[in-house]
Parts: structure tokens; C-alpha cells; sequence
């Protein structure tokens, strides 16, 4: 029994998405303004994001129960330079994250008198993500930006570890980002829909399957340069996971969140500064963990 249980944890048991986390970052693609054109130039932006979770599932009809705890920090600085050039009539700009990453993952599983238990962690540098095309199109009080995004595996990793600062393979996150901003009453309304398709972890010929995400914000101005709001987010993958080290099946993961946000603008001599923070809380999920997501995020041009 005892062995069947180590056989278990090592498996990351029905939590869909290879190791329970992917790519997408829950609720980390809404932001204030998020469709909204920048000036020509170089923008810098900080953001620090903090997710903890737990899952817990009954496997062979509740002989088994195993639970999961995932704890993750990233900082991840990231550099945009807003280009003079347009293309299909909209503004094009280009940019890059290079994430620095911690992840701290738990999994435990009993059944009759028998437990067992392991845990890992990892910091090193994680996958970086590259944004080699964005679009940004202006029509009065609402925006649009379209572009397309680049997980590129050079982060760390090695199959025989539970926690990895990578993911070893890549994830190409294509984004629509819609905002309407009424400037006489402060009122912005933003989301952004995306889809992420994932190619296959030839180190353990484990392909986690295609996910759409959809984040949303309803941010108000209550000063000149003070905004609050609601951000909320719904992940879907859509497709099972596949290849032959899904050893537990095409699992298909899912949830949502939602949660306050709030921005603060100011002027750091010649330099604007905005400094946001928000929590996701998560009410929803299927196949992967739930919990909360923490970001703070600093961002001023140069």
C-alpha cells in the first residue's frame, strides 16, 4: 500500500496541465488601461506576483485521498518600447519578461493506515516571455490592442525534480485586449481574451492541452490619479492533456476569480509612475488547485 501511495504523489494525481500550472498567470493579463496606446518610447514595469493554493481529490471511488499544496513567487521585470511605426493602421510596439521564479509544491496522499509524502522547491530564472508583435488601434473612448505572446523554455528544469523554475516547453499565448475609458466620468471597462496553445515536454512526452483565458476589469476613477476596481479572470483548457507521460488521462483544467484592485499615478521627478496591487481570489476550480493571487506591479517610462 505504501508503494502505491509514493506511486501516486509522484504522478501529481488529476490535476490537469503538467506539474497543476502552466503559462497563464490567473488574472495577471487584466491590468488598468490595458488596451490603451502608449506614447512612443521605453517603458519599464515591475511586477511581483505571488500565488498560494491547495487541491485535494479522492481517487479509486474514495479508497485514496491525495492533496496538493502549490506555493509560487515571480518578479518579473519587464522592458516595452513603444515603437513611431504602424502597421494595418494601428501603432506597433515590441517587448519582453524575463521572470525570476520560486516555487514551493507539496503533495501528501493516504489511504487505510498508510501515508506518504513528498515536497520540492526551486528558484532560478523561469521561462521568458517575448512579445515580438503588439498592435494598438484608437477609435475615441475605446482601444484595442492585439498581440501575441512567447514562453520560450530556458528556464530551469529537470523531469526528475517535483518543483521547476521552467516548464520546458513552449507556449505560444495569442491576446485580443478591448478598453473603453470615459475620460468626463473616470469609468474604464477593459478584458482581454486569449488562447494558448502548448507544445510538447519531450523530456517526459507530456503535452498539456490548449487553454483559453478571459480577463476583465471595471476600474473607477475616484481622483485625478486614484482608480479602483474588480478584476476577475475565467481559465478554461480545452483540449485534454495528452502524450504518452499523461499516465492519469486527459484531464481538463479549470476556474475563475475575482477581486479588488487599486491604482496610485504620480510624477517621480520628469518620470510618470504608477504603482497598482490587486487580489484574485479564486471561488472556482476543476483539476488544478484554488487559492488566492497577490500582484503588485510598478511601471514609469524612460
Amino acid at each position: 500500500m505504501l508503494y502505491f501511495l509514493v506511486v501516486l504523489i509522484r504522478g501529481s494525481p488529476a490535476l490537469a496541465l503538467e506539474g497543476a500550472y502552466s503559462n497563464y498567470q490567473p488574472g495577471g493579463y487584466g491590468d488598468f488601461f490595458v488596451a490603451y496606446t502608449p506614447e512612443p518610447g521605453f517603458y519599464v514595469r515591475n511586477d511581483v506576483y505571488h500565488y498560494a493554493a491547495e487541491a485535494e481529490r479522492s481517487v479509486l471511488q474514495g479508497a485514496a485521498k491525495v492533496e496538493a499544496s502549490l506555493d509560487v513567487v515571480i518578479e518579473s521585470p519587464t522592458l516595452f518600447y513603444m515603437t513611431n511605426k504602424s502597421f494595418l493602421g494601428a501603432k506597433y510596439g515590441l517587448g519582453a519578461v524575463i521572470p525570476i521564479t520560486y516555487v514551493d509544491i507539496g503533495l501528501a496522499a493516504s489511504a487505510a493506515n498508510a501515508q506518504a509524502s513528498t515536497s520540492d522547491s526551486r528558484f532560478g530564472f523561469g521561462d521568458p516571455y517575448l512579445i515580438p508583435v503588439s498592435l494598438f488601434w484608437n477609435f475615441g473612448r475605446f482601444h484595442i490592442n492585439f498581440y501575441e505572446g512567447i514562453a520560450a523554455p530556458i528556464g530551469s528544469y529537470d523531469s526528475t525534480r517535483l518543483a521547476n523554475s521552467g516548464l520546458n516547453y513552449w507556449s505560444f499565448d495569442t491576446n485580443l485586449a478591448l478598453t473603453y475609458f470615459n475620460e468626463e466620468t473616470g469609468t474604464e471597462l477593459s478584458a482581454v481574451v486569449g488562447h494558448i496553445y502548448n507544445t510538447e515536454n519531450h523530456d517526459t512526452d507530456y503535452q498539456s492541452g490548449q487553454e483559453f483565458h478571459l480577463d476583465y476589469m471595471a476600474n473607477q476613477f475616484v481622483s485625478e490619479t486614484i482608480a479602483i476596481g474588480i478584476h476577475g479572470y475565467f481559465h478554461n483548457q480545452f483540449t485534454g492533456d495528452s502524450g504518452t507521460g499523461a499516465i492519469l488521462g486527459s484531464f481538463k483544467a479549470e476556474s475563475a476569480g475575482v477581486g479588488p484592485a487599486f491604482l496610485w499615478m504620480t510624477k517621480i521627478g520628469d518620470k510618470k509612475v504608477s504603482f497598482s496591487t490587486k487580489w484574485i481570489h479564486e471561488f472556482h476550480a476543476d483539476n488544478r488547485p484554488e487559492g488566492d493571487n497577490f500582484y503588485f506591479t510598478v511601471s514609469t517610462d524612460f
